[in-house]
C-alpha cells in the first residue's frame, strides 16, 4: 500500500481539497464553493466529510492517507491548531479546528496559513525551487503573503508574519477588509479593481468597450483580462496601476527586510504580463540603483496547486521532525 496525503487549501470563494502521493502526483481533488463555510462550526463539518470521502477514494486506489494539511487564509495558529482569524470569514474567531477534526480522523492534521502553505509548495517545485530566502505574493480576493527564509516557512516572533496584504501605501486610501485604509490589498487583488472601476466609472471615463463592466461581477477580474487581451486601452491601464501598487509594495518590503527575491502568484498572476511593466518601473523608481539591479520578481509557476504541494511538504517536514532521534 502506498503512502499519500490529503492536501486542503481555502480561499475566498473556493475550497479545495486533493488526495496526492509523496511526489506530488495528483489522485483525486474536490472543490466546493466558500460559500458552505463561512462559519467555524460549518468548515468543521465540510472537511469531516469530505476527509471521509478521501478515505475511501484512497482504499480504491490501495493507498493510505499519511495525514492532512489545511491551509487557512488570516491568522492560524499551528501550533495549537487554532484559526485566530480570517479576514474573509469573519465569523471565524479562535476555530479550534485541529481538536475538532482529528477524533475523528485516523492520520494527523497540521495547519498552517494559506499563504505560507503556497510559498512552500512554489519553493518545493515551482518558482522559488533555485532561491532560498524569498517573498511569495498571493493575489486573489485579497492578498496573501510567504516568507520563506533558508528553505523553511518564516513565522516571525508571534507567529504570524507574511501578513503582507495589510501593509499600508495610502494612508487616506479606502478601506480593506479589516478596516485599515490604503492597503496593499485594496490595490492589487480582486478588491483593488473593483475600486479602480469603481472610481473610473464615477469619473465617466470608461469606454464603450468596457463601460458594461459591473464592479460587482465575480467575473470581472477575467473580462478585464479579456478587454485587454483586446487592447481596450484602459483596461490595461487599469493593469498597469495594479502592478504598480504590487510594484510598491514589493519595493517597501525589500527595503524594510533585504529580501531580493519575489514571487507573484494566486489567480490573478495570470494576468502578469499586463501588469508587470508598471511593477518593475515602481521597483526600479523606489529602491537605490544597486539594489533594483539584484531584485527579481516572477510569477508563481504552480498557479492554484501552490498550496496543495505546499501542503504535502509541511506534512513531510512535520512527520520527519517527529520521527527524528532526541
Amino acid at each position: 500500500m502506498s503512502d499519500s496525503y490529503l492536501s486542503v487549501d481555502l480561499g475566498g470563494t473556493s475550497l479545495r481539497m486533493a488526495l496526492l502521493d509523496e511526489e506530488g502526483t495528483f489522485l483525486a481533488q474536490q472543490v466546493v464553493s466558500s460559500d458552505l463555510v463561512r462559519k467555524g462550526e460549518d468548515l468543521i463539518k465540510v472537511l469531516s466529510q469530505e476527509a471521509e470521502l478521501f478515505r475511501f477514494r484512497a482504499e480504491k486506489i490501495d493507498a493510505e492517507i499519511r495525514g492532512m494539511a489545511l491551509g487557512i487564509p488570516g491568522l492560524v495558529d499551528g501550533g495549537r491548531g487554532v484559526v485566530r482569524q480570517s479576514p474573509h470569514f469573519p465569523e471565524w474567531r479562535d476555530v479550534p479546528l485541529r481538536e475538532a477534526l482529528q477524533p475523528a480522523l485516523p492520520f494527523p492534521v497540521v495547519m498552517e496559513n494559506d499563504a505560507n502553505q503556497a510559498a512552500l509548495g512554489e519553493a518545493w517545485k515551482g518558482a522559488g525551487r533555485e532561491w532560498p530566502s524569498f517573498i511569495l505574493l498571493t493575489l486573489g480576493t485579497g492578498v496573501g503573503g510567504g516568507v520563506i527564509l533558508d528553505g523553511k516557512i518564516f513565522h516571525g516572533p508571534n507567529g504570524f508574519a507574511g501578513e503582507m496584504g495589510h501593509i499600508v501605501l495610502e494612508r487616506r486610501g479606502l478601506p480593506g477588509a479589516l478596516g485599515s485604509r490604503g492597503t496593499l490589498e485594496t490595490l492589487a487583488s480582486q478588491s483593488g479593481l473593483r475600486l479602480q472601476l469603481e472610481a473610473l466609472q464615477k469619473a465617466g471615463g470608461l469606454p464603450a468597450a468596457i463601460s458594461g463592466l459591473n464592479a460587482a461581477d465575480p467575473d470581472l477580474p477575467e473580462k478585464l483580462f479579456q478587454a485587454a487581451s483586446a487592447g481596450e486601452s484602459v483596461a490595461l491601464e487599469i493593469w498597469r496601476e495594479f502592478g504598480a501598487a504590487l510594484g510598491c509594495g514589493i519595493a517597501s518590503l525589500g527595503l524594510a527586510f533585504g529580501f531580493e527575491r519575489f514571487v507573484v502568484g494566486g489567480g490573478l498572476s495570470a494576468a502578469w504580463r499586463f501588469f508587470e511593466q508598471g511593477l518593475r518601473k515602481e521597483i526600479r523608481e523606489r529602491v537605490y540603483p544597486c539594489l533594483a539591479e539584484r531584485m527579481a520578481a516572477a510569477p508563481a509557476k504552480l498557479g492554484n496547486n501552490a498550496g496543495l504541494l505546499g501542503g504535502i511538504r509541511l506534512l513531510q517536514t512535520a512527520q520527519s521532525t517527529s520521527c527524528s532521534p532526541p
